[in-house]
């Protein structure tokens, strides 16, 4: 029964992607869109045996054991919620964090059964409507560059194995695959009532799951929705424009509460990334919020017969107040007799690039914007591989330094046709890897967190090559398109 439920939920996705109207597409066959989706499948099972072989834990695991827990909370079995995820930060949320996930995944419980494997292919079906609608709203506007966008968007290694299990990303890229595609990067004007509305859910989704990503999102949608209203083009003085509007908008609301400045906000997480990347066990109560180093956590904590820990005598560890989370106290020779509860533990990050701690100031952000981006595209390098996971992410960024020098060397300059594709999909994806760069110090995370800006900037890179100028150079080719 474990796998034969996992099966009948493939076979009835794969009737749908026959059957439904969404899957027509003029520059690919159902039947090829059945086997991009049976690659995925293929690449969330490798995903779940790297996991349970090679890591003690994973997000995908917690949001499910937590959504149980979540059940039998809502049934009456539980009272308390004592989720890792639930607040998944140093403070309490509501914006970017873990309940969005573990709410879906109790609801995927009236299909699975309890069964994990389900998930996957629910996860998987949901990142390929998105990518499906992404690969249809680019090609409306390339129609001779369909293999070119299926590799881009579909089979790049690291996007699709990130893309094939049930974590955010896979959720998010479902999200905006289908933002995209309804609205056509924001430049369709005929949109029903119906669709507004449900960009309007998706999008408040996608704030909700991931800030950040709706952040990026906003500029580039608001210019091509201007520019597709008004008369002249000036694409450029529009972005300059709405960009203007955004940083005095944000300046206004900090003026307000300064607690809602950006800048501070992006800062803040950077120093909490940084602490989260050492690992860690983090615990609270009423007073207190206090980090005890992972590996010492057997040494430092005691349990207690109701699930709470006591901290023995002579400890080691950090200390914040409940009512003033900015001020650090590192605690040396511990005499607290207090009881606390675990919030989370943490796994610490096997390998981490050293980040420069930014502070909440304009020009330290656009400094640093270079070093942040290079991080994210090209993390880990050939010198950095640790482990054999390692290898395919250190190729994969090589070829990436490679079609990024084609682009620039090579560039179509038919593609001044397609501006506001061109530009929607390089400001979008820089932007995103912009904050992943400035506040993501663990290599793997980043190569996770980067897959939403993958599949706009590799598709990009790859259509702005021009294939004459390439053969006329002499380089070798394998860029055809059909």
């Amino acid at each position: 029964m474990q796998f034969i439920l996992p099966l009948l939920y493939t076979l009835i996705f794969i009737f749908l992607i026959m059957r439904m109207k969404y899957f027509d597409s003029r520059h690919l066959s159902r039947s090829k869109f059945v086997v991009l989706f049976g690659l995925k499948l293929i690449a969330g099972s490798v995903a779940i045996w790297i996991y349970s072989d090679h890591f003690l834990s994973s997000d995908f695991f917690t949001y499910f054991t937590d959504s149980k827990i979540l059940i039998r909370h809502l049934s009456g079995h539980d009272g308390n919620i004592p989720m890792a995820s639930w607040n998944s930060n140093f403070d309490p949320i509501i914006f970017n964090n873990s309940r969005i996930m573990i709410i879906l995944n109790a609801i995927l419980h009236l299909f699975s059964f309890g069964n994990f494997y389900v998930h996957i292919v629910f996860f998987c079906f949901f990142s390929f409507l998105g990518l499906t609608g992404l690969f249809k709203a680019f090609s409306k506007h390339f129609p001779s560059n369909t293999w070119r966008l299926v590799f881009g968007i579909f089979l790049v290694p690291t996007v699709l194995f990130w893309t094939s299990t049930a974590l955010k990303e896979t959720l998010a890229i479902g999200i905006l695959g289908l933002i995209i595609y309804i609205s056509d990067f924001g430049l369709k004007r005929d949109l029903q009532l119906i669709q507004k509305l449900f960009i309007l859910f998706l999008f408040l989704i996608l704030f909700f799951l991931k800030i950040y990503v709706a952040v990026a999102l906003i500029p580039v949608l608001l210019v091509n929705m201007i520019v597709t209203r008004s008369a002249g083009k000036a694409i450029l003085v529009k972005y300059a424009g709405v960009f203007i509007f955004l940083f005095l908008f944000a300046l206004v609301i900090k003026t307000i509460n300064s607690d809602h400045d950006v800048l501070k906000i992006i800062s803040k997480k950077q120093a909490n990334a940084i602490s989260e990347a050492k690992g860690g066990v983090f615990l609270e109560n009423d007073k207190n919020f206090i980090w005890v180093d992972y590996d010492k956590r057997f040494q430092i904590l005691s349990s207690q017969k109701d699930s709470t820990y006591k901290i023995n005598h002579g400890s080691e560890f950090l200390s914040w107040k409940q009512n003033n989370m900015s001020d650090t106290t590192f605690i040396t020779n511990s005499t607290d007799t207090s009881v606390y509860k675990v919030v989370y533990s943490q796994i610490p990050a096997r390998s981490v690039i050293k980040l420069k701690p930014l502070k909440p100031a304009l020009l330290d952000f656009v400094l640093y914007s270079p070093v942040a981006i290079w991080n994210v595209l090209f993390h880990p390098t050939i010198f950095e591989i640790h482990s054999w996971l390692h290898l395919i992410p250190a190729i994969e960024n090589l070829w990436l330094l490679l079609l990024i020098l084609l682009a620039i060397l090579f560039y179509d300059k038919k593609n001044h046709a397609k501006k506001e594709i061109i530009l929607f999909a390089l400001i979008f994806s820089l932007s995103l890897f912009f904050l992943i760069g400035c506040t993501t110090p663990a290599i793997g995370a980043i190569i996770r967190y980067r897959t939403i800006g993958m599949v706009f900037f590799v598709p990009l890179c790859l259509l702005m090559i021009d294939e004459e100028k390439l053969k006329k150079a002499g380089a070798p080719s394998r860029l055809r398109s059909k």
